[in-house]
């Protein structure tokens, strides 16, 4: 018998190679002969080896550590797929390329390619097509063609970080979020084009803003543009992107603006740009080469909404801005954006969380011992298994990047802020970092940096899952 897990990772890879089909008609416009016959040939093999993997298209009912074993298992294979464009047209090492695709699929947006501009626009949109499909997350691209029997749709949809629905089933939902995606996605682009950009590096930009990936057609990022109505159009979409789309839905179901407004995210999130941006423009101007308050704040808040919603688009090289505002952003990176967007982080619903909770046992304290007082979040009582599933997330994932950092700072005799610095954006998924990123570095921090990557993008817990798993399989 076939089980679930070969059956989800063969649509899976089958679902990835109808994607490559895309870049594929984009070289055919351009004319890129030999990009059109590799990405024709990627596509034609990937579907049929998806198809050799399994025929057999329904899935059973799945278990919900079945669905952490897909969902792991499928963002490893997805960057494999991936890595082959790098590897067949830009003649990339296998490991670099690997690099590349893990850091596409995952949104983190961190490069060895040094000269990105160099690259065809096939493979340019292909960079940007894998944060886009990574945005919302390969599991709900997969749930979009097949549906596990049972509660196997809900079960993948928690695996991949998800905990709540808009709609009353849970494959609505995923179609009415890859609806609103996809319309945010064409209304970007739309936009960008409105403000002067040519249409090919606007939907590239598009795709990888509201997904908060941040993967550029250009050497210099954004700056390369300079255009701070382009600025201003892909902030407000970072912040979209980064804002969780449950409650997004909501308010146009209801039409109600209002709901948007009330986000507690949200309003946390704001408060942050506003707070970070005002403390780092103040040192850009002071201690950097700013001439003026504006364009300090200018920069300050581009890059505090960039790292925040860890896009990572840049204005300019990270690694030059004095101390106070490189800890700044390296605070940022852990935040990130909200439940239920295309952000990374630690996300703010669980800082709030926390926050509170630390504020309610020190109130309970004061309290005599036979009064009982609920545990709210802005009406809603929590319960205990909530908050320690939260605190055992946060364990987790600050050991991981103990870990990371450690080992980054030995394998390349690093700095210990740098390796930090790294740690917290391959897991964060943000992208810049305080170290610089080349095919240069050792394999053995590249190794480190894609694990962060994937552990950053599943939250996690199915990676904690997954490890023993295979390990298992292996020593049997």
């Amino acid at each position: 018998m076939v089980s679930n897990i070969r059956i989800a990772l063969a649509n899976v890879v089958k679902a990835i190679g109808l994607t490559l089909i895309i870049p594929a008609i984009v070289a055919l416009i351009y004319s890129e002969s030999f990009e059109f016959t590799i990405f024709s040939i990627c596509a034609f093999i990937v579907s049929l080896l998806g198809l050799l993997m399994c025929p057999k298209a329904s899935i059973g009912e799945i278990t919900l550590v079945d669905a952490f074993i897909i969902s792991a298992s499928s963002w490893l294979l997805a960057s494999l797929i991936g890595a082959i464009p790098y590897i067949s047209i830009a003649k990339m090492d296998p490991l670099d390329a690997y690099f590349e695709s893990m850091s596409g699929f995952t949104t983190t947006g961190m490069t060895v390619i040094a000269n990105i501009e160099a690259l065809p626009r096939s493979l340019l949109l292909w960079r940007a097509l894998t944060q886009w499909i990574g945005g919302i997350g390969i599991i709900l691209f997969f749930i979009l063609f097949v549906s596990p029997k049972g509660l196997g749709v809900w079960r993948l949809y928690i695996a991949e970080a998800r905990e709540e629905k808009a709609l009353t089933t849970t494959k609505g939902t995923v179609i009415a979020i890859w609806l609103l995606y996809s319309i945010l996605t064409v209304i970007c682009a739309s936009a960008l084009i409105f403000v002067g950009l040519e249409p090919f590096e606007a939907i590239a930009h598009a795709l990888t803003a509201i997904s908060t990936g941040g993967f550029s057609t250009r050497n210099m990022s954004i700056a390369s543009f300079e255009n701070i109505r382009v600025n201003i159009i892909l902030m407000i979409f970072m912040i979209i992107g980064a804002t969780n789309f449950i409650v997004l839905i909501r308010a146009m179901r209801f039409r109600s603006l209002r709901i948007i407004i009330e986000s507690i995210e949200l309003k946390f999130c704001l408060s942050i740009i506003m707070i970070a941006s005002f403390i780092i423009a103040l040192d850009l101007l002071f201690n950097w080469k700013s001439d003026n308050f504006f364009n300090a704040f200018h920069y300050a808040i581009f890059h505090v909404i960039s790292i925040l919603t860890t896009t990572g688009y840049t204005l300019s090289n990270i690694a030059e801005f004095p101390n106070l505002t490189a800890w700044v952003l390296t605070i940022l990176m852990m935040i990130g954006g909200s439940l239920g967007s295309t952000a990374g982080g630690i996300k703010i619903m669980r800082i709030i969380i926390v926050i509170k909770a630390l504020t309610h046992s020190i109130s309970i304290l004061a309290l005599p011992e036979r009064i009982i007082k609920p545990f709210k979040i802005k009406g809603h009582e929590m319960n205990l298994d909530d908050i320690f599933k939260i605190t055992s997330f946060f364990t987790a994932y600050f050991i991981l990047i103990f870990i990371e950092g450690m080992l980054i700072t030995l394998s390349g005799n690093i700095h210990p802020f740098n390796a930090l610095s790294a740690a917290l954006s391959s897991q964060g998924n943000v992208g810049p970092s305080f170290l610089q990123i080349s095919s240069n570095l050792p394999n053995s921090i590249k190794a480190v940096l894609i694990f962060g990557m994937w552990a950053g993008r599943l939250e996690v817990f199915p990676v904690i899952t997954f490890i023993p798993y295979i390990l298992k399989k292996i020593l049997r």
